[in-house]
């Protein structure tokens, strides 16, 4: 499962909570699990919003995946790496993943069949993309990312 999946399940699994406080889940990747300072761990809160990974509430972070299907390893640590920018299919992938449940390898096949029976005249993204609408994800805010991706002279 994807490593951002882990970070973002990890302080709910913990409080064993269905919602949590903006800063409850901060507070919880920096001091409670002492996995990254406060500034990466807004960093982490940011991007699973983007990815659409959890959502706001009145101030709560709630989940928009089953927590309980995500089965942390354990002595799991995060990478550096989730600190930084992802490619543009592994952040939709994500998305699909946390959507659907299914797993990175799962999704990357359906992904590339996607491409296949669209006879490969398709950017991977826009494969994706596809994917995701007919799995029934919610992806309206990363249309402007792939578009941007695709066309980097529009404006």
């Amino acid at each position: 499962m994807d490593e951002l999946l882990y970070v973002v399940a990890a302080p709910f699994k913990q409080h064993a909570a269905d919602f949590m406080s903006v800063r409850e889940f901060e507070f919880s990747l920096s001091f409670g699990l002492k996995w990254m300072s406060p500034e990466n761990a807004a960093k982490v809160r940011n991007t699973a919003l983007s990815l659409q990974l959890v959502e706001i509430n009145e101030d709560k972070l709630i989940p928009k995946f089953d927590v309980t299907k995500v089965d942390i390893p354990r002595g799991f640590r995060p990478s550096e790496k989730i600190f930084h920018e992802r490619p543009l299919i592994e952040q939709i992938m994500a998305m699909i993943s946390a959507c659907s449940g299914l797993d990175k390898k799962n999704v990357a096949a359906l992904i590339s069949r996607k491409q296949e029976n669209l006879g490969d005249l398709v950017d991977i993204e826009i494969a994706a993309l596809v994917v995701a609408r007919e799995i029934g994800c919610d992806i309206n805010n990363i249309y402007s990312k792939v578009l941007a991706d695709m066309f980097p002279n529009m404006k």
